[in-house]
């Protein structure tokens, strides 16, 4: 009887050992999402002091439901280059929380990609020479925008999380989940 106890505490001891061991090695929690309501884009032409600021405005925040959503023009000058820089706010929160500091921090999980439509052309824009993350791979939160010859078209900024291709300059090929996706009106003229 004795030995039949022993065998059954060792036993227990066994899979509780093997039961706390477990729960060290679960993986960590992964971060909760932010709420993104906002999205900006500051223009700076170049050698110019002029800054203009352009906003892309989601009452419920992207990927929401139900809720107001303004969007600016990109009103620019054509065949031109400025600097520019994006933030990122949640504007729901009071006082309102600048999410742009965590992108910076976390910039190697954050891809910010663009596009064009038209891609070339007449109203087509492009973003070049974007900033780095800490690993040295793209995250493009500022970046140049060039512009071409006089016409109207849009101007897509996609923030992704997770990009399973920090190296892709095309939307679709980068992988990840999409924390932002806004698509501005564009007039060059």
């Amino acid at each position: 009887m004795k030995k039949l106890t022993i065998i059954s505490m060792a036993t227990m001891v066994a899979i509780m050992g093997s039961m706390a061991s477990c729960k060290k090695n679960d993986p960590p929690k992964p971060d909760e999402q932010e709420l993104i309501t906002t999205v900006k884009i500051q223009v700076n032409e170049e050698f110019s002091s002029s800054v203009q600021t352009y906003e892309y405005k989601v009452e419920n925040g992207f990927g929401g439901s139900g809720g107001t959503i303004k969007i600016d023009t990109l009103k620019l000058k054509p065949n031109t280059k400025y600097s520019a820089v994006l933030t990122v706010l949640n504007e729901k929160a009071n006082p309102v929380q600048d999410i742009t500091a965590e992108i910076l921090e976390k910039g190697y999980e954050h891809l910010f990609l663009f596009s064009s439509n038209p891609s070339a052309g007449a109203g087509s824009v492009s973003a070049t020479n974007g900033n780095k993350d800490k690993n040295g791979a793209p995250l493009n939160q500022t970046f140049t925008l060039n512009t071409n010859a006089t016409g109207t078209g849009k101007f897509q900024v996609v923030l992704l999380h997770e990009p399973s291709n920090k190296n892709a300059i095309i939307i679709s090929a980068a992988g990840g989940e999409t924390d932002l996706d806004a698509t501005f009106p564009v007039l060059i003229q």
